[in-house]
Protein backbone atom coordinates (compact mmCIF):
# COMPACT_ATOMS: atom_id res chain seq x y z
CA UNK A 1 0.00 0.00 0.00
CA UNK A 2 1.89 3.46 -1.32
CA UNK A 3 1.52 6.35 0.70
CA UNK A 4 -0.78 8.07 -1.82
CA UNK A 5 -3.34 5.46 -1.50
CA UNK A 6 -3.17 5.66 2.62
CA UNK A 7 -3.55 9.30 1.82
CA UNK A 8 -6.25 9.01 -0.57
CA UNK A 9 -8.32 6.59 1.68
CA UNK A 10 -7.68 9.42 4.88
CA UNK A 11 -9.11 12.23 2.80
CA UNK A 12 -12.12 10.03 1.59
CA UNK A 13 -12.62 9.24 5.18
CA UNK A 14 -12.25 13.05 6.12
CA UNK A 15 -14.78 13.93 3.34
CA UNK A 16 -17.26 11.30 4.88
CA UNK A 17 -17.54 12.49 7.98
CA UNK A 18 -18.00 16.05 7.15
CA UNK A 19 -20.58 15.35 4.59
CA UNK A 20 -21.97 12.50 5.56
CA UNK A 21 -22.99 14.23 9.19
CA UNK A 22 -24.88 16.79 7.06
CA UNK A 23 -26.91 13.80 5.51
CA UNK A 24 -27.45 12.61 9.32
CA UNK A 25 -28.44 15.79 10.43
CA UNK A 26 -31.45 16.49 7.99
CA UNK A 27 -32.48 12.91 8.65
CA UNK A 28 -32.37 13.54 12.80
CA UNK A 29 -34.11 16.84 12.29
CA UNK A 30 -37.01 15.61 10.19
CA UNK A 31 -37.57 12.63 12.17
CA UNK A 32 -36.48 13.77 16.05
CA UNK A 33 -40.05 14.56 17.16
CA UNK A 34 -41.91 11.22 15.94
CA UNK A 35 -42.39 8.15 18.56
CA UNK A 36 -39.48 6.04 18.87
CA UNK A 37 -40.50 3.40 16.49
CA UNK A 38 -41.58 5.80 13.49
CA UNK A 39 -38.49 7.59 13.89
CA UNK A 40 -36.23 4.54 13.64
CA UNK A 41 -38.34 3.71 10.51
CA UNK A 42 -38.07 6.73 9.52
CA UNK A 43 -34.45 7.46 9.73
CA UNK A 44 -33.45 3.86 8.41
CA UNK A 45 -36.27 4.94 5.18
CA UNK A 46 -33.87 7.75 4.72
CA UNK A 47 -31.01 6.41 5.46
CA UNK A 48 -31.36 3.78 2.40
CA UNK A 49 -32.88 6.94 0.49
CA UNK A 50 -29.79 8.30 0.87
CA UNK A 51 -27.11 5.06 -0.22
CA UNK A 52 -29.08 4.60 -2.56
CA UNK A 53 -28.80 7.74 -4.31
CA UNK A 54 -25.23 8.18 -3.65
CA UNK A 55 -24.38 4.86 -5.54
CA UNK A 56 -26.46 5.67 -8.49
CA UNK A 57 -25.12 9.07 -8.34
CA UNK A 58 -21.55 7.77 -8.30
CA UNK A 59 -22.60 5.23 -11.16
CA UNK A 60 -23.28 8.97 -13.55
CA UNK A 61 -20.67 11.21 -11.65
CA UNK A 62 -19.48 11.98 -15.27
CA UNK A 63 -22.88 12.85 -16.94
CA UNK A 64 -23.94 14.76 -14.07
CA UNK A 65 -20.84 17.33 -14.05
CA UNK A 66 -22.04 18.37 -17.37
CA UNK A 67 -25.68 19.51 -16.07
CA UNK A 68 -25.48 22.95 -16.11
CA UNK A 69 -26.89 25.26 -12.80
CA UNK A 70 -27.59 21.16 -11.15
CA UNK A 71 -25.41 22.53 -7.41
CA UNK A 72 -27.37 26.10 -7.69
CA UNK A 73 -30.83 23.95 -8.09
CA UNK A 74 -29.46 21.61 -5.68
CA UNK A 75 -28.73 24.67 -2.80
CA UNK A 76 -31.83 26.18 -3.37
CA UNK A 77 -33.48 23.17 -2.80
CA UNK A 78 -31.75 22.77 0.57
CA UNK A 79 -32.42 26.38 1.54
CA UNK A 80 -36.39 25.61 1.40
CA UNK A 81 -35.66 22.34 3.37
CA UNK A 82 -33.84 23.86 6.25
CA UNK A 83 -36.25 27.11 6.73
CA UNK A 84 -39.41 24.45 6.42
CA UNK A 85 -37.71 21.97 8.76
CA UNK A 86 -37.56 25.13 11.46
CA UNK A 87 -40.75 25.98 10.75
CA UNK A 88 -41.87 22.63 11.40
CA UNK A 89 -40.04 22.58 14.59
CA UNK A 90 -42.23 25.50 15.93
CA UNK A 91 -45.48 23.60 15.21
CA UNK A 92 -47.09 20.99 17.49
CA UNK A 93 -45.73 17.86 18.91
CA UNK A 94 -46.46 14.58 17.13
CA UNK A 95 -49.43 12.64 18.54
CA UNK A 96 -50.51 9.12 18.15
CA UNK A 97 -53.51 10.48 15.52
CA UNK A 98 -50.92 12.24 13.38
CA UNK A 99 -48.07 9.86 13.82
CA UNK A 100 -48.28 7.93 10.33
CA UNK A 101 -48.86 11.27 8.31
CA UNK A 102 -45.51 12.73 9.83
CA UNK A 103 -43.63 9.78 9.44
CA UNK A 104 -44.42 10.13 5.67
CA UNK A 105 -43.77 13.62 5.71
CA UNK A 106 -40.50 13.09 7.41
CA UNK A 107 -39.54 10.60 4.48
CA UNK A 108 -40.48 12.64 1.46
CA UNK A 109 -38.30 15.59 3.19
CA UNK A 110 -35.14 13.30 4.26
CA UNK A 111 -35.34 12.18 0.41
CA UNK A 112 -35.46 16.08 -1.20
CA UNK A 113 -32.36 16.86 1.34
CA UNK A 114 -30.78 13.41 0.63
CA UNK A 115 -31.38 14.28 -3.35
CA UNK A 116 -29.36 17.87 -2.66
CA UNK A 117 -27.20 16.86 -0.58
CA UNK A 118 -26.15 13.04 -2.02
CA UNK A 119 -24.87 15.01 -5.18
CA UNK A 120 -22.43 17.10 -3.82
CA UNK A 121 -21.04 14.53 -1.29
CA UNK A 122 -20.76 12.57 -4.12
CA UNK A 123 -18.59 15.15 -6.49
CA UNK A 124 -15.90 15.81 -3.37
CA UNK A 125 -15.78 11.59 -2.81
CA UNK A 126 -15.13 11.36 -6.79
CA UNK A 127 -12.57 13.92 -7.01
CA UNK A 128 -10.19 12.30 -3.81
CA UNK A 129 -10.39 9.01 -5.13
CA UNK A 130 -9.64 10.09 -8.74
CA UNK A 131 -11.47 7.63 -10.50
CA UNK A 132 -10.66 4.18 -7.91
CA UNK A 133 -13.95 2.47 -7.87
CA UNK A 134 -12.50 0.91 -4.85
CA UNK A 135 -11.86 3.62 -3.06
CA UNK A 136 -15.50 5.04 -3.95
CA UNK A 137 -17.07 1.98 -3.00
CA UNK A 138 -14.86 2.52 0.56
CA UNK A 139 -16.41 6.04 0.58
CA UNK A 140 -19.98 4.67 0.03
CA UNK A 141 -19.66 2.14 3.31
CA UNK A 142 -17.91 4.81 5.31
CA UNK A 143 -20.90 6.62 4.43
CA UNK A 144 -23.40 4.04 5.37
CA UNK A 145 -21.74 3.58 8.68
CA UNK A 146 -21.58 7.13 9.25
CA UNK A 147 -25.17 8.12 8.34
CA UNK A 148 -26.92 4.97 10.25
CA UNK A 149 -24.72 5.51 13.19
CA UNK A 150 -25.15 9.23 14.03
CA UNK A 151 -28.75 10.02 12.93
CA UNK A 152 -30.79 8.38 15.66
CA UNK A 153 -28.10 9.67 17.83
CA UNK A 154 -28.54 13.36 16.91
CA UNK A 155 -32.23 12.78 16.77
CA UNK A 156 -31.80 12.14 20.79
CA UNK A 157 -29.61 14.86 21.29
CA UNK A 158 -32.38 17.17 19.37
CA UNK A 159 -35.32 16.23 21.90
CA UNK A 160 -33.14 17.03 24.95
CA UNK A 161 -31.26 20.11 23.67
CA UNK A 162 -33.18 22.58 21.17
CA UNK A 163 -30.49 24.56 20.58
CA UNK A 164 -29.05 21.64 18.64
CA UNK A 165 -31.97 22.11 16.27
CA UNK A 166 -31.10 25.82 15.36
CA UNK A 167 -27.61 24.14 14.75
CA UNK A 168 -28.46 21.51 12.19
CA UNK A 169 -30.51 24.33 10.39
CA UNK A 170 -27.01 26.68 10.24
CA UNK A 171 -25.58 23.44 9.03
CA UNK A 172 -27.80 22.96 6.49
CA UNK A 173 -28.78 26.34 5.07
CA UNK A 174 -24.45 26.73 5.23
CA UNK A 175 -24.30 23.41 2.88
CA UNK A 176 -26.47 24.96 0.73
CA UNK A 177 -24.57 28.30 0.53
CA UNK A 178 -21.25 26.75 -0.68
CA UNK A 179 -23.74 24.44 -2.82
CA UNK A 180 -25.08 27.36 -4.84
CA UNK A 181 -21.89 29.43 -4.81
CA UNK A 182 -20.30 26.60 -5.69
CA UNK A 183 -22.25 26.19 -9.27
CA UNK A 184 -19.75 26.03 -12.16
CA UNK A 185 -22.19 28.12 -13.95
CA UNK A 186 -22.55 31.06 -11.41
CA UNK A 187 -18.47 31.23 -10.74
CA UNK A 188 -18.22 31.47 -14.97
CA UNK A 189 -20.90 34.22 -14.99
CA UNK A 190 -18.52 35.87 -12.75
CA UNK A 191 -15.47 35.30 -13.89
CA UNK A 192 -16.13 35.87 -17.85
CA UNK A 193 -18.29 38.98 -17.77
CA UNK A 194 -16.73 40.75 -14.76
CA UNK A 195 -13.20 38.94 -14.15
CA UNK A 196 -13.67 38.68 -11.16
CA UNK A 197 -13.54 35.52 -8.13
CA UNK A 198 -15.52 35.37 -5.02
CA UNK A 199 -15.03 32.26 -3.83
CA UNK A 200 -11.24 30.49 -4.02
CA UNK A 201 -12.92 27.15 -4.80
CA UNK A 202 -13.38 28.78 -8.06
CA UNK A 203 -9.83 28.12 -8.62
CA UNK A 204 -10.16 24.82 -9.25
CA UNK A 205 -11.78 25.69 -12.53
CA UNK A 206 -8.88 26.88 -13.86
CA UNK A 207 -5.85 25.80 -12.51
CA UNK A 208 -4.75 22.30 -11.97
CA UNK A 209 -1.92 20.49 -9.55
CA UNK A 210 0.48 18.13 -9.98
CA UNK A 211 2.94 17.06 -7.46
CA UNK A 212 6.47 15.49 -9.38
CA UNK A 213 9.64 14.66 -6.66
CA UNK A 214 12.31 16.68 -9.57
CA UNK A 215 11.12 19.46 -12.03
CA UNK A 216 13.70 21.67 -13.10
CA UNK A 217 13.46 25.34 -11.40
CA UNK A 218 14.84 27.54 -13.51
CA UNK A 219 11.54 28.31 -15.57
CA UNK A 220 13.07 30.04 -18.68
CA UNK A 221 14.73 27.03 -19.99
CA UNK A 222 11.01 26.09 -20.19
CA UNK A 223 9.52 26.09 -24.23
CA UNK A 224 7.14 28.43 -24.95
CA UNK A 225 4.00 26.98 -24.93
CA UNK A 226 4.85 26.65 -21.63
CA UNK A 227 5.55 29.38 -19.72
CA UNK A 228 2.61 31.17 -19.61
CA UNK A 229 0.22 28.45 -18.42
CA UNK A 230 2.69 26.58 -15.87
CA UNK A 231 4.30 27.38 -12.11
CA UNK A 232 6.43 25.29 -10.14
CA UNK A 233 7.08 25.64 -6.66
CA UNK A 234 9.97 23.34 -5.56
CA UNK A 235 9.20 21.09 -1.99
CA UNK A 236 11.28 21.18 1.55
CA UNK A 237 14.02 18.73 1.61
CA UNK A 238 13.16 15.72 0.26
CA UNK A 239 9.42 16.42 -0.68
CA UNK A 240 7.72 16.90 -3.61
CA UNK A 241 7.27 20.19 -5.10
CA UNK A 242 3.60 21.56 -6.25
CA UNK A 243 3.33 22.21 -10.00
CA UNK A 244 0.62 24.22 -11.24
CA UNK A 245 -1.04 24.33 -15.17
CA UNK A 246 -3.25 26.87 -15.76
CA UNK A 247 -6.74 26.33 -18.03
CA UNK A 248 -6.48 23.14 -20.34
CA UNK A 249 -3.39 21.47 -22.07
CA UNK A 250 -2.58 20.53 -25.26
CA UNK A 251 -0.94 17.85 -26.87
CA UNK A 252 2.82 19.42 -27.38
CA UNK A 253 2.48 20.42 -23.62
CA UNK A 254 2.22 17.54 -22.12
CA UNK A 255 4.94 15.83 -24.43
CA UNK A 256 7.27 18.93 -23.54
CA UNK A 257 6.78 18.16 -20.11
CA UNK A 258 6.81 14.26 -20.33
CA UNK A 259 10.61 15.01 -21.95
CA UNK A 260 11.30 16.66 -18.02
CA UNK A 261 10.17 14.01 -16.13
CA UNK A 262 13.02 11.39 -14.94
CA UNK A 263 11.09 8.86 -13.05
CA UNK A 264 8.07 6.79 -14.12
CA UNK A 265 5.31 7.88 -11.28
CA UNK A 266 6.18 11.53 -12.54
CA UNK A 267 5.47 11.08 -15.86
CA UNK A 268 2.03 9.36 -14.58
CA UNK A 269 1.09 11.98 -13.09
CA UNK A 270 1.63 14.38 -16.25
CA UNK A 271 -0.48 11.64 -18.36
CA UNK A 272 -3.08 12.27 -15.15
CA UNK A 273 -2.45 16.28 -15.69
CA UNK A 274 -3.64 15.55 -19.10
CA UNK A 275 -6.88 13.28 -18.84
CA UNK A 276 -8.15 16.19 -16.36
CA UNK A 277 -7.05 19.41 -18.28
CA UNK A 278 -7.13 18.29 -22.32
CA UNK A 279 -9.87 19.66 -24.18
CA UNK A 280 -12.98 17.15 -24.79
CA UNK A 281 -14.73 17.12 -28.09
CA UNK A 282 -18.60 17.79 -27.73
CA UNK A 283 -20.09 14.10 -28.94
CA UNK A 284 -21.27 13.67 -32.19
CA UNK A 285 -25.28 13.60 -30.70
CA UNK A 286 -25.40 17.18 -29.71
CA UNK A 287 -26.94 18.73 -32.54
CA UNK A 288 -24.69 21.00 -34.89
CA UNK A 289 -26.33 24.32 -33.71
CA UNK A 290 -25.98 23.58 -30.02
CA UNK A 291 -21.99 22.72 -29.97
CA UNK A 292 -20.43 26.06 -29.25
CA UNK A 293 -23.41 26.86 -26.66
CA UNK A 294 -22.69 23.64 -24.98
CA UNK A 295 -18.89 23.09 -25.43
CA UNK A 296 -18.05 24.50 -22.07
CA UNK A 297 -20.12 22.06 -20.10
CA UNK A 298 -17.76 19.47 -21.29
CA UNK A 299 -14.66 21.07 -20.31
CA UNK A 300 -13.07 19.95 -16.89
CA UNK A 301 -10.89 23.45 -16.80
CA UNK A 302 -11.70 26.76 -18.56
CA UNK A 303 -9.54 28.53 -20.69
CA UNK A 304 -5.53 30.35 -19.48
CA UNK A 305 -7.56 33.43 -20.31
CA UNK A 306 -10.02 32.98 -17.45
CA UNK A 307 -6.87 32.74 -15.17
CA UNK A 308 -5.05 35.67 -16.26
CA UNK A 309 -8.44 38.20 -16.26
CA UNK A 310 -9.18 37.36 -12.50
CA UNK A 311 -5.45 38.43 -11.58
CA UNK A 312 -5.74 40.95 -9.01
CA UNK A 313 -9.33 40.75 -8.81
CA UNK A 314 -10.04 37.84 -6.36
CA UNK A 315 -12.32 38.97 -3.28
CA UNK A 316 -12.71 35.22 -2.11
CA UNK A 317 -14.30 37.27 1.58
CA UNK A 318 -17.49 37.70 -0.15
CA UNK A 319 -17.97 34.04 0.29
CA UNK A 320 -17.90 34.58 3.72
CA UNK A 321 -20.51 37.24 3.89
CA UNK A 322 -22.81 34.88 1.24
CA UNK A 323 -22.77 32.47 3.42
CA UNK A 324 -23.67 34.41 6.64
CA UNK A 325 -26.59 35.98 4.94
CA UNK A 326 -28.34 32.42 3.90
CA UNK A 327 -27.62 31.34 7.27
CA UNK A 328 -29.43 34.48 8.55
CA UNK A 329 -32.45 33.77 6.21
CA UNK A 330 -32.79 30.35 7.18
CA UNK A 331 -32.37 30.67 10.90
CA UNK A 332 -35.17 33.52 10.69
CA UNK A 333 -37.36 31.97 8.63
CA UNK A 334 -40.03 30.80 11.28
CA UNK A 335 -40.21 34.60 11.98
CA UNK A 336 -41.91 35.31 8.38
CA UNK A 337 -42.72 31.95 7.07
CA UNK A 338 -46.56 32.13 8.50
CA UNK A 339 -48.33 28.83 8.31
CA UNK A 340 -50.61 28.52 5.79
CA UNK A 341 -54.05 29.08 6.85
CA UNK A 342 -55.70 26.14 8.03
CA UNK A 343 -59.78 25.23 7.21
CA UNK A 344 -61.86 25.74 9.74
CA UNK A 345 -63.14 22.24 11.30
CA UNK A 346 -66.25 20.82 9.93
CA UNK A 347 -69.13 21.85 12.80
CA UNK A 348 -70.51 18.99 14.38
CA UNK A 349 -73.89 18.24 14.74
CA UNK A 350 -75.85 19.76 17.63
CA UNK A 351 -77.47 16.71 20.12
CA UNK A 352 -80.69 17.05 20.00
Amino acid sequence: MTLQLVLSILQIILIDVVLSGDNAVVIAMAAHKLPEHQRNRAIWWGGGIAIVMRIGFTMVMSYLLMVPTLRLFGGILLVWIACKLLRDESEEEVTADNAGRSTIAAIKMIFLADFAMSLDNMLAVAGASHGNWKLLLGGLIISIAIIMTCSSLIAQLMNRYHWIVTLGAAILAFTAAEMMLGDREVAGYFVRHHQISLDHHWDGYMVTHAHPTSFPEDMSSLPPELKDVLDYKPGATNQPGTMTFIGQMNVAQRDALLERMTSEPDKAQIRELYEETRNRDVPAWVPAGWRATVDSWFQLKWPAEHWRGIEGHRHHYVAWIFYGLVIAFCLTSPRWWKNAPKASPTEQPQPK
